[in-house]
């Protein structure tokens, strides 16, 4: 398959993903989103920012694509994203496993999910992540190191941004590979050029995703909660707020980290 006829295919199936199955898997995201809030919000407790960080998060929201280690300090809310892409590997596991019978209810509830998924997905899922969060300081670690080592500025602003892009998209990557070999049988040769299909798939919806959420948090946050004066009510209302719109994502990134890998056995 050709590089254009996939990137077709792939914008096909988000349309045709957000049309068959928004309404009636959207409760059982909010509630994968509740439980990644919480989690987020722990993260935070356990998290001290570092004096020369200028950047401060606005709402829960800002950690799903920001990153806020500096210095020699690291701090595990940057894994938030990577909780996000956990719960929506669960939620990938159960919506690729439903039969066509529970695909015709109006609306699908967690009974649905989760009887279809095993203690070995999960095991293999937190191994996942474990790996992702191990993987992500190290990344950090060598941004670190590149800012106090490197001789010339352009070097260390490349190191830098490969380092920032790394720690964003090969957990993408790592749990899309997992899903596949948790709901596939086929045994088609993993290529470079499969994986760099995968890739471009990702980063068409994680930009998308990150544009969506800029201009939703400026022109409509900011609107209703423009009365606000209260930093901390601010971050804590539009956190609230945020949940339906992270919600919103669990369909993109499912169709992300599935359909192109299903695409690229043709080719």
């Amino acid at each position: 398959m050709t590089l254009t006829n996939n990137l077709k295919e792939q914008l096909t199936d988000f349309v045709d993903s957000y049309k068959k199955h928004f309404k009636k898997t959207f409760g059982v995201a909010i509630t994968f989103t509740l439980i990644c809030f919480i989690i987020a919000a722990l993260l935070f407790r356990f998290s001290e920012f570092d004096k020369s960080v200028t950047a401060k998060p606005i709402s829960l929201l800002s950690y799903f694509f920001h990153r806020y280690s500096k210095g020699d300090t690291y701090l595990i809310i940057d894994l938030t994203k990577t909780v996000f892409i956990f719960f929506v590997s669960l939620y990938s596991l159960g919506l690729l496993r439903l039969s066509n019978k529970d695909i015709e209810n109006k609306e699908l509830s967690f009974k649905h999910f989760f009887r279809l998924i095993k203690g070995k997905d999960v095991l293999i899922l937190i191994t996942i992540f474990v790996v992702c969060a191990v993987i992500d300081f190290i990344l950090f670690k060598i941004d670190s190191f590149s800012a106090i080592n490197t001789k010339t500025k352009n070097a260390d602003i490349y190191i830098h941004d490969t380092c920032f892009h790394l720690r964003i998209y090969l957990p993408l990557v790592f749990f899309a590979l997992a899903l596949r070999a948790l709901t596939t049988i086929d045994k088609t040769k993993l290529t470079l050029k499969r994986i760099l299909f995968l890739y471009i798939s990702l980063w068409l919806y994680n930009e998308f995703a990150n544009e969506i959420s800029l201009w939703v948090r400026a022109h409509v946050f900011g609107l209703v909660l423009m009365p606000l004066d209260n930093p901390q009510t601010y971050y804590l209302i539009e956190s609230v707020i945020g949940i339906p719109l992270i919600a919103f994502y669990f369909l993109g990134y499912f169709s992300a980290m599935t359909t192109s890998l299903k695409l690229t056995v043709l080719s």
